[in-house]
């Protein structure tokens, strides 16, 4: 009816290496707006009401669900992912609203829009500009969590609009996109069968301490965490022979990977659960399109050591001199390990309630790897060593007072390093400086602390196309770094074995092992070839412990409705790309060969799968992945600039700026660590005595 009347206003500006991504407004025609402005109140109030019945419907099938026994079991498969994205009871309260205003918003496209021919994308531009209205239950229930303490429980932010087969939340079929597993198989199979060239696929320099902080650092701005049914329970998609669930048996939420290929050898599993994520409530209450929730904040602040909700911070506290809760032995603070968990009947850190060891901290995810076990424990240590040094020298200080100081000294520490050593190593000296530059923001100070959809999804995941199968020993590291041998190593540990279930004899002395070693083992060169203990694929050849993570990040992008990925790569390199050799500017032809071979278009690339295919220049990541960083991170550290001007200037004083080589050597029983901890040890990266920096 009005399908030739959109106008776009794309504003885009340009300034060196960042980028203000494309601001549209769509501007709809006054024939749509007067039509839709034309829906009466009570026609409004019927659409909210039943946004909430269709959600109690809901709630019934859930109940038949539960009677069925269709939910996650512990230990399984589908209980491994659910750590990674494990909601909080909050989350689960914020989703359930913003289900029914997402419900309601369908009604109005299903009754209003569609009939009359009105495009989806002005639908849900007009529907995003519209409150719920102020005399349904809907609305009051919606304003007690946007004027309440929301603690971080904000809706992701969108570089670009939301990309759905009904411009609200609908993913788009297989028929138009394939499959994500198919992908993920696709890319693996068509490598060297899991295992990468050590000439052609070790970085130079890059070590793996530098994908180590990459995952802590994801774990404190981003995460994103699943719906959940009324009750709390987790929703299964598979059946416990990871095959599809009937059609009864599917929830709505229920997006399940699917595979038609599969290995006889382990049951012809061709099913992984994925549920889709939960969502959050808007600041306006407006209906639209889906809003993910967001369970971190979007500063570096270690909320995820500390927990970033005042009850998650109270489990963590020992409320008895400004110190942390950890596993103590007799001697110094470096042989703390974390505290161990006691929440073992909801499973909430492990995937085995007979786990010996099973660590909590403030994020469900410290147990993902030995790597994240490692992170936290290091800033653990760093927090009781500056509150033991603290009471000592303020003996009248109160144990609020010793814990608030010791905190914002670890803080600053970590932002320190992320700022001035992780983050340059990531997106290359110069796009980091400019980064670190930028003083002024025009984003309000509201929406500093939001982390963009883009970034947490996608972006921030490059890492795991770093991590090798297996860490091996590297404690007779030699003083003159010429230790750097990984073929006739003896093996630390598998990661597929260690994924939520930690299976070392965990002690101060293992860990210090793990850091000497990850120091000096090369990282794997960034490429959308991940290896074997990260996919699923029948040419493997041994038993599935965990999820196909690369899967899973495609098929999560597509549930957020992120565009494809050369809309990124348009806007990031100012460029337009017209055809699939258009591509091979950025991505390696015979790479570029092979997505043509899983794509029917180039127009339908995912944003993840691009990403990771970039070649890389002055960084680690390519230019399209550098560019989402580098506009997370420009508003990152606006919050983090913020933050600093509220703290002690006289205490951050007192503690200077520690470095990365002197915050592992305080932290850790190493003799020696490099200059720079992200980089492999070498003359331009010479080892520091750590009797010299304690």
């Amino acid at each position: 009816m009005w399908r030739n009347l959109i106008v776009f206003i794309v504003i885009v500006t340009l300034t060196n290496a960042l980028h203000d991504f494309p601001q549209s407004s769509l501007v709809l025609s006054k024939d749509v707006k007067s039509y839709l402005n034309g829906i009466s109140a009570t026609e409004w109030k019927e659409f909210a009401d039943s946004g909430i019945d269709a959600v109690d419907r809901q709630k019934r099938l859930e109940k038949s669900l539960l009677s069925s026994g269709i939910t996650v079991q512990n230990g399984s498969l589908s209980h491994i992912q659910l750590l990674d994205s494990l909601p909080s009871q909050d989350s689960k309260r914020d989703s359930e609203i913003a289900l029914k205003i997402l419900r309601s918003s369908l009604f109005v496209y299903n009754a209003k829009c569609v009939p009359n021919g009105i495009e989806n994308d002005e639908c849900r531009t007009f529907l995003e500009i519209k409150s719920v209205p102020s005399s349904s239950e809907l609305w009051s229930e919606c304003q007690r969590i946007v004027k309440g303490q929301r603690d971080g429980h904000r809706p992701f932010r969108r570089l670009m609009a939301p990309h759905y087969k009904n411009g609200l939340q609908e993913m788009f079929p297989e028929d138009r996109l394939p499959e994500p597993w198919p992908v993920s198989m696709a890319l693996y199979d068509r490598e060297t069968r899991g295992t990468k060239s050590k000439q052609s696929s070790e970085e130079d320099t890059q070590n793996l301490s530098l994908v180590q902080w990459a995952q802590f650092v994801e774990h404190d701005l981003s995460k994103p965490v699943v719906t959940s049914m009324n009750d709390g329970w987790p929703i299964e998609c598979c059946n416990p022979n990871q095959k599809n669930l009937l059609p009864r048996h599917h929830h709505p939420a229920c997006a399940p990977i699917l595979s038609k290929i599969a290995n006889p050898k382990y049951g012809w599993r061709t099913c992984l659960n994925y549920v889709r994520s939960a969502l959050a409530v808007g600041e306006n209450c407006n209906f639209g399109a889906a809003q993910q929730l967001n369970q971190a904040t979007g500063c570096l602040d270690l909320s995820q050591l500390y927990g970033f909700t005042t009850a998650a911070q109270e489990k963590m506290r020992t409320f008895s001199h400004g110190k942390l809760k950890s596993t103590t032995t007799m001697g110094t603070h470096l042989n703390d390990l974390l505290p161990m968990s006691t929440d073992a009947n909801e499973h909430t850190f492990c995937t085995t309630s007979n786990a010996s060891t099973c660590f909590m901290a403030g994020d469900s995810r410290v147990n993902r790897s030995p790597y994240s076990i490692l992170a936290y424990t290091l800033f653990m240590r760093n927090h009781n060593r500056v509150a033991a040094e603290l009471g000592s020298n303020n003996p009248s200080w109160s144990d609020e007072q010793l814990f608030q100081a010791a905190k914002s000294v670890n803080v600053d520490t970590y932002r320190h390093i992320i700022t001035n050593e992780w983050l340059p190593v990531v997106l290359g000296t110069q796009l980091a400086a400019e980064v670190q530059s930028k003083t002024e923001s025009p984003t309000p100070q509201e929406h500093l602390s939001e982390v963009y959809n883009e970034f947490g999804v996608a972006a921030i995941r490059f890492y795991f196309s770093m991590l090798p199968n297996v860490l091996h020993n590297n404690v007779n590291a030699d003083a003159d770094f010429n230790f750097v041998r990984t073929d006739i190593l003896q093996i630390l540990f598998a990661l597929k074995e260690e994924i939520y279930k930690p299976r070392l004899q965990y002690t101060a002395g293992k860990l210090n092992d793990i850091l000497q070693s990850l120091l000096h083992q090369r990282a794997m060169k960034m490429d959308a070839s991940y290896v074997s203990d990260l996919v699923w694929h029948e040419a493997i050849g041994t038993k599935p412990t965990h999820a196909d993570v690369l899967a899973f990040d495609i098929q999560r992008g597509r549930d957020h409705g992120l565009q494809p990925y050369f809309k990124y790569l348009e806007v990031c390199k100012n460029i337009k790309i017209n055809n699939w050799k258009d591509f091979e500017r950025f991505i390696p032809k015979d790479h570029v060969d092979k997505l043509k071979d899983i794509y029917e278009s180039w127009e339908d690339v995912d944003l993840i799968v691009g990403g990771i295919s970039e070649r890389t220049n002055d960084g680690t990541v390519g230019p399209t992945f550098s560019c989402i960083l580098a506009e997370q991170f420009s508003k990152t550290l606006q919050c983090q600039k913020h933050q600093h001007q509220q703290e002690n200037p006289i205490l951050q004083q007192s503690y200077g700026k520690i470095n990365g080589s002197r915050f592992l050597c305080l932290n850790s029983m190493l003799t020696a660590v490099p200059q720079n901890i992200f980089r492999l040890p070498s003359e331009r990266n010479p080892l520091i005595d750590c009797d010299d920096q304690v």
